[in-house]
């Protein structure tokens, strides 16, 4: 095999088909040659004559042969290479160690994507002890540069893809920041060198966590990226900043001395660079301050009396410097782009982002001086004026999420004529900034518009419509806000405070979506559609109708079209696709807001239509789905039986696709089907419940498919009652089995999806104990079971926290007290841990009425168990 001339082929051949054919040589010695291959890589990485782009390409073979973003194929990868012969292993680090060097700066860093992926799974074996002590030699002052960079990126590639929480790796911690400082520090004289340490440092801070607890060395670690703000480099400075940000997010619970020395002075003077990378991250280093204090008081809030330690101590370092960054960020909302139409970061939409977040941590302490920096600018006229006037609303609209309610409303009345005036403005910018505002207001503090300013805002938001796309596009948000905030209830009520302004806007928006999505406008306006039906009084279900019609219409014509057009084009197809998802979800919203008025000829039609779409357009199966759950919870269970003949099967062969998205959705509709169809459902679960079962056992399958069918066990067994009992053992080993399921490492993915599944399991456990509580004698064996489980949801912090786990589960401790009232379990009523938990739940300060009406329930139902 010639590996120089098929790699070359891969990534330079122009013929698609030459490049196609060689990838396929590669995957296929990959997986028939396995060893053979990697040493036909490693000798083109080491082949100095080779070009460039086949040595890194090699680089790139290598490490893709040894990690991957699955989790099960990273797992048989690392597998396959500890079983390697050590000479081969030592050969390729040997090479990958020599490529490390090379003075072609894009083979050394493919080569170091190649080191860190080989030591991803040698170091936490305790295995190439050479490495880091070379990584180290290799960072000192008189390396040479490429060899300093290439070693300093090398560990920035470790520290990335590394487990922070494995402790062979973190006993590597001194060498690595002994390697990293060295670069660090301001006696480093290549920029390039600082630059790579700089963030190699970011990369590194959560391994050397008991380094930064030390004080000694978090003052010299501080000392040298504070002067790296001071460096005459840019990009270094701009670097150094970015690493404050993240030492921030971090080890807050450590800054209040660094605060008070040198971070207030430093950040501002960041923010006033002239340059706008250093600006933006400086700005990041007090959104950084912000997003820590928001957390730490919400974190208060929910544990109350327990939140206690260095965690939940608030500074208040946002307040504090308030006198000082708010004016700064202030000025910076006059640094847009100058182009309107460029969406690029910049630093007014950093300063914009920062300000929203000193509004949610400050609170009333940001309206005043905001007010007067929108008085001072927001009627400027000039050729510049536009940036001050588009800053003003802007800042106005930043601090509307966080201040009282009743200080904001007044100041609002006041403000919403001259920024309704500016939808007219000549600026492209301050149009699209006024219409967010709108957005804003109508989103958050919607109590302040009055019955006398609703028609003038509505003016503008039809002005705006009818303008350019990016305007148009925060009109229609505001719409969706109106309707959601103001109509929440409408369509149990005769008419809604939007009611008058149907007539006017319907048709606008029905035009705005027939044109090209430039800017989103149009997938924009079928969401404001969307609202507008869901959100709609009765007075207006002649509108509603009329949409339906229409989009029903457009979707049979978009469908043709797609059919029709080339199978070759399928990039072409993508936005065609796009247009049929927002038409299904504008016809999904119409179809449950009709409710039983689509029975009959109006819903046969409907599902001749999907069930034609199903087989026809895999790309829009999952909104299918969605509008196919509409059809049955609005015509009923009787009515949808005539469906199920030729609909089962489709929905079957979903089920039997783990692999696909689409299976997600569809096991949600089974639940939806169960509520719809109730005891109808229970001749076709034989068919269902097995492939249910076989994915859940499956291996392979996507993680959010096994929470998702857990909790659609509990829907059926709520829906069907007694007649689950088929089903009923083998359902409740899957809950014992899953309700054990632990953490196999410390990824937020992976504690999201531990979680995700306990929560499911107590979904099942509710649907089945509220199906079957006629027959407490089906669920007696159970019991002991499911009360293990709940105690280790009462005594796992964050699911005690979530307050729909603590309903549910205070919940089940009443039912399962009322479902056997003759005592049979008041042993287990009379744990401490069950009182304790009832209380809690009770008791908390952030859980709504009905949970702690649930815990109350709970607790009659305890004391009967044990009186």
């Amino acid at each position: 095999m010639d590996i120089l001339n098929i790699l070359e082929n891969a990534l330079l051949n122009p013929d698609p088909a030459k490049r196609a054919e060689a990838e396929e040589q590669l995957n296929q010695a990959a997986r028939e040659h396995f060893v053979e291959y990697l040493s036909l890589l490693t000798q083109a990485l080491s082949n100095e004559e080779a070009r460039t782009e086949v040595r890194m390409l090699a680089g790139i073979g290598l490490k893709n042969q040894l990690t991957s973003k699955a989790a099960k194929t990273k797992q048989e990868q690392q597998a396959r290479w500890i079983a390697l012969d050590s000479s081969a292993k030592t050969n390729i680090k040997d090479s990958a160690i020599k490529a490390l060097w090379s003075q072609d700066d894009r083979v050394a860093g493919s080569a170091a994507q190649l080191v860190a992926a080989l030591a991803d799974i040698e170091l936490p074996r305790n295995e190439w002890p050479e490495l880091i002590p070379l990584m180290i030699e290799n960072t000192k002052t008189e390396k040479p540069v490429h060899v300093k960079k290439a070693s300093l990126l090398t560990i920035g590639y470790i520290c990335e893809s590394a487990d922070p929480n494995n402790e062979a790796i973190v006993a590597q911690a001194n060498g690595i920041l002994i390697a990293i400082v060295q670069g660090v520090q301001s006696n480093e004289p290549s920029a390039v060198v600082r630059l790579t340490a700089l963030n190699a440092l970011v990369n590194s801070l959560e391994f050397i966590k008991f380094n930064f607890a030390r004080e000694g060395e978090r003052n010299y670690i501080m000392q040298v990226v504070c002067e790296a703000t001071q460096a005459n480099n840019r990009e270094i400075q701009a670097s150094a900043f970015g690493c404050l940000a993240r030492i921030m997010a971090l080890y807050y619970r450590f800054m209040a001395l660094y605060m008070e020395k040198a971070l207030y002075g430093l950040t501002v003077s960041g923010m006033q660079s002239g340059d706008d990378n250093v600006a933006c991250m400086a700005v990041e280093f007090w959104s950084t301050v912000c997003e820590e204090e928001l957390e730490i008081a919400i974190q208060r809030d929910e544990y109350g009396p327990d939140a206690v330690g260095p965690e939940m101590v608030s500074y208040n370092f946002a307040l504090v410097a308030l006198r000082d960054v708010l004016p700064t960020l202030l000025t910076l909302l006059t640094r847009q782009n100058e182009d309107p139409e460029d969406d690029d970061w910049s630093v007014a939409m950093a300063a914009g982002a920062c300000l929203s977040l000193f509004a949610q941590n400050c609170a009333g302490y940001v309206v005043e001086p905001v007010l007067q920096f929108v008085a001072s600018n927001i009627t400027v006229e000039g050729e510049d004026g536009w940036r001050q006037r588009e800053a003003a609303v802007m800042a106005f609209g930043s601090i509307l999420d966080g201040p009282d309610h009743q200080q904001l409303a007044g100041l609002i009345q006041q403000a919403l004529p001259p920024i309704l005036s500016l939808i007219g403005d000549s600026s492209l910018a301050v149009k699209e900034t006024v219409a967010w505002c709108l957005g804003r207001i109508a989103d958050l503090v919607v109590d302040a518009i009055d019955a006398q300013q609703l028609p003038s805002l509505i003016q503008a938001v039809v002005a705006g419509l009818q303008d350019h796309p990016k305007v148009a596009t925060n009109c229609c948000w505001t719409l969706m806000n109106l309707a959601e905030q103001l109509c929440a209830d409408a369509s149990s009520q005769n008419t809604s405070a939007l009611s008058p302004f149907y007539e006017g806007v319907v048709p606008i928006l029905m035009q705005l979506s027939c044109g090209e999505n430039e800017y989103g406008v149009r997938g924009a306006a079928y969401e404001a559609l969307s609202a507008l039906v869901t959100y709609s009084a009765n007075d207006c279900m002649g509108a509603v109708q009329n949409i339906a019609t229409e989009a029903v219409v457009r979707l049979e014509a978009a469908a043709s079209a797609s059919s029709n057009a080339s199978q070759d084009a399928s990039a072409a197809l993508a936005p065609a696709d796009d247009l049929q998802i927002s038409l299904l979800a504008l016809i999904t919203s119409a179809i449950r807001r009709m409710g039983p008025q689509v029975a009959g000829a109006p819903a046969d039609n409907l599902m001749q239509l999907f069930l034609k779409l199903l087989t026809t357009n895999k790309a829009i199966e999952e909104d299918l789905y969605l509008a196919v759950s509409a059809v049955a919870g609005s015509v009923g269970g009787a009515e949808f039986m005539k469906y199920m003949d030729a609909f089962g099967p489709v929905l079957t062969s979903a089920l039997q696709n783990p692999a696909s998205p689409a299976c997600t959705t569809a096991v949600g509709l089974v639940a939806d089907l169960a509520h719809a169809l109730g005891q109808s459902l229970v001749p076709y679960l034989d068919g269902f419940m097995p492939i249910l079962g076989a994915n859940l056992n499956n291996a392979e399958v996507r993680r959010e498919l096994r929470p998702a069918i857990l909790s659609c066990f509990g829907d059926i067994a709520t829906c069907i009652g007694l007649a689950f009992q088929p089903y009923l053992e083998f359902v409740m080993q899957v809950c014992s089995s899953a309700s054990s399921i632990e953490i196999e490492d410390g990824s937020l993915e992976t504690m999201e999806y531990v979680l995700s599944v306990k929560e499911a399991v107590l979904d099942c456990y509710v649907g089945i104990v509220g199906g079957m509580s006629d027959a407490p004698q089906q669920i007696y064996p159970y019991v002991a079971n499911i009360f293990s489980f709940l105690k280790a949801v009462a005594e796992e912090i964050t699911l005690a926290a979530t307050e729909s786990v603590a309903r549910s589960a205070v919940g089940l401790l009443g039912d399962l007290a009322a479902m056997f009232p003759n005592k049979e379990f008041a042993q287990a009523y009379q744990a401490p841990w069950v009182t304790d938990f009832i209380k809690r739940t009770r008791s908390s300060a952030v859980f709504g009425a009905s949970t702690k009406d649930a815990a109350r329930w709970a607790r009659d139902q305890q004391k009967r168990q044990i009186s």
